[in-house]
């Protein structure tokens, strides 16, 4: 991975990146019965930065929602939770749905852009998903007294990618949203809908494990913090120290 200066404008590495490593792959709506027609107006109307946010940042923190899913399945394979791999097997082919919808579209070099920009990313804001991981862990060990240290680990792995994943699916509205006030209409799906299919999938991992009130409103608070930061690799500086907390 290249070195970056983390007090560089990170818009500009990013931009730079869409011709270096791949991003003049075609912009792509992923539904819609005029889909080409759509996505050929778009690319005249939108400026560059806006197609940036719309229609490349969304897929490098989807790349990091399917590692924390692979993740989850790692561990349910090492924990053996058996009553998983229907789960498992699931989501594997959501994944195989995801990689064969997108194949037609991208070539490599535009993938491991999204992957090595998706670890700058991660490296980013590490402190507050750090932040976000030590609260999850106290919020669930109230929500679970006698929980098992393993099963705890599982669950914040589950948790961990459910709120990154719903932190994408509401930036994307934030940006869907905006662009559709501004040319007028409303527009089809970036993402393919296997994303969408591991959204509503993803927390049954957590089995019968209702959660109290209180933390659903902590979740909503994590997400939108997320959804924040995502907001934030578009524009100036990514790593600039002056990040939300977490409460």
């Amino acid at each position: 991975m290249n070195n970056i200066n983390p007090r560089a404008d990170r818009l500009s590495y990013l931009l730079a990146q869409q011709s270096t490593n791949g991003f003049s792959a075609p912009f792509v709506i992923f539904d819609g019965p005029k889909q080409k027609d759509e996505e050929l107006r778009l690319s005249r109307l939108l400026d560059k930065e806006t197609l940036f946010r719309f229609a490349y940042v969304p897929f490098v923190i989807a790349q990091l929602v399917w590692d924390y899913a692979d993740t989850i399945l790692t561990m349910a394979v090492w924990l053996r939770i058996t009553e998983t791999k229907p789960l498992c097997r699931a989501v594997k082919e959501l994944r195989r749905d995801y990689d064969r919808v997108r194949a037609p579209h991208i070539d490599k070099a535009h993938e491991d852009s999204e992957i090595e920009n998706g670890y700058i990313f991660e490296e980013c804001v590490k402190d507050i998903t750090n932040q976000l991981l030590v609260n999850l862990r106290i919020d669930l060990r109230s929500e679970y007294p006698e929980i098992e240290p393993d099963d705890l680990d599982f669950l914040i792995a589950v948790y961990q990618c459910d709120i990154t994943l719903k932190a994408l699916l509401f930036y994307i509205r934030k940006q869907t949203d905006k662009i559709a006030k501004k040319i007028g209409r409303s527009i089809g799906n970036i993402l393919p809908e296997a994303v969408y299919k591991l959204n509503k999938l993803i927390l049954e991992f957590v089995g019968d494990k209702p959660v109290s009130e209180r933390f659903a409103i902590l979740k909503k608070q994590y997400i939108e913090t997320f959804a924040t930061q995502i907001a934030i690799v578009n524009l100036n500086e990514l790593c600039d120290n002056n990040q939300p907390q977490i409460n």
